[in-house]
């Protein structure tokens, strides 16, 4: 039991820490996702070396996967939330993607006349023409991509979300590594005499 606390809480370390220290260090979203997946492939290995289950270690990579977009999501939200600075950007085109996540994209500029990278969907919609003036908040230090302004609660779901996936994540891998322990049944016991 006490090895599979320890994996558990290493594990979800990993995954914070890899997360957190992966946005931190400016890397764009699809190596923070790389990151996370590397930690959830060291722990995979490990769960397969101990013998714990083919089924136990498929669960784990599902929920690895899930994890490693949810806790690059949060990072990155969290350096937004601490340190972002909020700025009004003109809208030069708005598309409607039905594809994937059907929503609306805007385009935009700052107002001085350069271009900003990412398309935001957040403050983009149906109401929204080009020449509008819509809220971007973005990082001083370019650790990570511009985003539209959202409200408050958007850190907080994100948070909530992952973390309910970090709790699965450490109960199926204490599980898991609790199963690899293979205990004799009693009925194997010979009787003395």
């Amino acid at each position: 039991m006490t090895e599979g606390l320890v994996v558990a809480g290493v594990g979800a370390g990993l995954f914070v820490g890899a997360g957190a220290v992966s946005v931190l260090a400016g890397m764009p979203p699809s190596q923070v996702v790389g990151a996370v997946a590397v930690a959830v492939a060291a722990v995979a290995l490990y769960l397969l070396i101990t013998r714990a289950g083919h089924a136990f270690v498929a669960v784990l990579a599902v929920l690895g996967a899930l994890l490693a977009t949810g806790v690059a999501g949060v990072a990155a939200e969290a350096v937004l939330t601490g340190a972002g600075r909020t700025q009004d950007v003109v809208v030069t085109t708005v598309a409607y993607e039905p594809a994937g996540n059907p929503a609306y994209y805007c385009s935009v500029r700052r107002q001085d006349g350069s271009p900003v990278e990412t398309r935001l969907w957040r403050g983009c919609g149906p109401s929204v023409t080009p020449g509008d003036l819509i809220g971007i908040v973005y990082d001083p230090a370019g650790r990570v991509a511009p985003r539209g302004v959202a409200g408050p609660g958007n850190l907080l779901r994100g948070a909530v979300a992952s973390v309910l996936l970090l709790f699965a994540f450490a109960v199926v891998c204490f599980l898991a590594v609790v199963r690899s322990y293979r205990v004799p049944s009693t009925g194997s016991v010979q009787p003395r005499g």
